[in-house]
């Protein structure tokens, strides 16, 4: 905000006042006594006062209208003396009306430069302003668009254009193509798309430099009635170069021809701010481009290593698919959601990565396992934590491998946890992948019927499993029944 240095009245006031001070002025001068002359000079010099004000609020035609006032006044006094007048006094009273002009004319100049001043830091104020709100916006690394509406918005109001548009150049295909437009009647009226080199857009992309045109309708008369306003169009072409590389064509129509430096070093700044916000956002989108490139390796990496375990473990061959499905809409259940989810499923994924550390005549025996194999075998959720760990990417997905085997009562595997000291993700998925073996065939017993395996999970809530996810386990299964 641009404080003001002075106080202002509202024109009404103002306008009384300087009557009244006037009148009193000629009042003084007209019935002073005779013998008062010099008091009575003094009323009228004191007219230099409305003088000065009515040029301060109403410029030049305000000051010397008040002026002409005041000489009025001042003649009075030859009027009122006709008969004691002599050439000094003539010469006096002239002296006032040249100073009435004078001060008239100098203070009206004095305040309109001072409201130039003014207007002209206000605005730079309000451009500083816009600068930042774009600023701001390119920061934030939103939509692109939204960033380039605010920009164009900044553009016209600041600039008192009437339109202008922004076209993106696409290095694939060698074209820039309409992002986004302001102040046309309905959509763009041009060509929305360019090779470089063809039209004026083109061609302002290709030379890296600005095209400036007098009159745009001699080359396109399309643009003139899609534009408010009449009278000739002022055409500006401004190429978006930033980190090197050509982004884009900034267009500007106005029906107001510019040649001040200050409203071109504007634009300029503009276009500059339009070449860095798509310069931000292409940024963005290649590296959101390359995350998600990676994210997917590592997901098909991680179901190449279940796909892995699988052929190398025929008893799990597709276990680990349906216990995937299955424990994430449980997980879903117990409130898992966004990361935590994406996580969840994860470790589902690699639940028995571990095993890969078993050796082939445990993890192959066709019979019962000795109690000195179950000590190998019970090793395995250790093993996944040596694999996975040194995996930043992965690490929030090890509660499942890892702890998946503990039990509710703490008589569970590789570290006794018990209760709530159980992460919930292994808590949820320690019943499917039981729920699971019940319902498939092992080569030492058949696959249990539904509401057998059902029986066995209710019978060991609270012992095995997490009383309160097995309740939304059960009415899960008997929802889908």
């Amino acid at each position: 905000m641009v404080k003001k240095s002075f106080i202002e009245f509202s024109k009404p006031l103002v306008v009384i006042g300087i009557l009244v001070w006037l009148g009193f002025a000629a009042l003084g001068v007209m019935f002073m006594p005779e013998e008062t002359g010099e008091i009575r000079e003094m009323f009228a010099f004191s007219q230099i006062i409305p003088i000065l004000v009515a040029a301060f609020y109403f410029g030049q035609a305000g000051g010397l209208l008040t002026a002409f006032l005041a000489s009025m006044v001042s003649g009075s006094l030859v009027i009122a003396n006709i008969e004691d007048i002599d050439s000094i006094f003539v010469q006096r009273v002239m002296f006032q009306i040249i100073s009435f002009n004078s001060v008239a004319l100098l203070t009206s100049f004095l305040s309109d430069q001072a409201k130039v001043h003014r207007k002209r830091l206000s605005q730079q104020v309000e451009r500083l302003g816009a600068l930042r709100a774009i600023d701001k916006a390119i920061i934030s690394g939103g939509e692109l668009n939204a960033t380039l509406y605010i920009l164009l918005e900044s553009l016209t109001r600041l600039l008192d254009v009437e339109a202008s548009a922004i076209f993106l150049f696409d290095p694939k295909t060698d074209q820039l193509k309409l992002s986004a437009s302001l102040g046309f009647y309905g959509e763009y009226p041009n060509q929305t798309m360019f090779r470089l080199g063809e039209g004026m857009v083109g061609k302002a992309a290709h030379e890296l430099q600005t095209i400036y045109l007098h009159d745009f309708e001699q080359v396109d008369r399309r643009i003139s009635p899609a534009i408010k306003g009449t009278g000739v169009i002022d055409y500006f072409a401004v190429p978006l170069y930033a980190n090197d590389s050509l982004r884009g064509v900034l267009e500007v129509f106005d029906r107001s021809p510019r040649f001040d430096s200050e409203w071109k070093s504007y634009l300029e700044t503009l276009a500059g701010q339009a070449a860095i916000a798509i310069a931000q956002s292409t940024l963005l989108g290649n590296l959101k481009e390359a995350n998600e490139e990676l994210s997917e390796a590592y997901e098909e990496t991680l179901k190449g290593w279940s796909r892995a375990l699988n052929l190398r473990d025929k008893e799990t061959d597709n276990h680990t698919q349906r216990v995937v499905e299955l424990s994430v809409q449980l997980a879903e259940r117990m409130g898992l959601r966004g990361e935590q989810l994406v996580h969840f499923e994860r470790g589902a994924i690699l639940h028995d990565i571990g095993k890969m550390g078993i050796p082939n005549e445990i993890l192959l025996k066709p019979g019962k396992l000795s109690e000195e194999e179950w000590v190998v075998m019970r090793k395995h959720p250790l093993y996944a934590q040596m694999l996975i760990s040194p995996i930043r990417y992965l690490e929030p997905a090890l509660v499942i491998p890892l702890y998946h085997h503990e039990r509710w009562d703490g008589g569970g595997y590789p570290f006794g946890l018990h209760g709530t000291e159980i992460p919930l993700e292994a808590r949820v998925f320690a019943i499917i992948d039981v729920w699971d073996a019940l319902r498939s065939d092992r080569p030492y017993r058949k696959a249990l019927a539904e509401d057998e395996a059902l029986r066995y999970i209710e019978e060991h809530s609270g012992k095995q499993f997490d009383p309160e996810v097995v309740r939304a386990f059960v009415e899960m299964i008997k929802e889908s029944g």
